[in-house]
């Protein structure tokens, strides 16, 4: 399994591969797994084979996923 190279600390990258990605969104938004990219509505460029995502689009997309999920309040104990 590849491991992201991007941190936290840094600024984010203009293009990431499926595990940075990841990494971005589950940091910012909510955990995902590399291969849920794959069923969302990202536009893919493959240079040298390896499936790499715009960020901006990624993030943007993930926004709108974090706001069209159900909220509610759980009950107290």
């Amino acid at each position: 399994m590849r491991i992201s190279n991007w941190i936290p600390s840094q600024p984010l990258p203009q293009f990431a591969d499926k595990v940075t990605s990841a990494a971005i969104v589950s940091h910012h938004f909510f955990p995902i797994s590399p291969r849920t990219l794959e069923r969302w509505p990202l536009t893919v460029r493959r240079p040298n084979k390896v499936a790499i995502y715009e960020v901006d689009e990624l993030m943007r997309i993930a926004e709108q996923k974090l706001n069209a999920a159900l909220a509610y309040k759980q009950a107290e104990a």
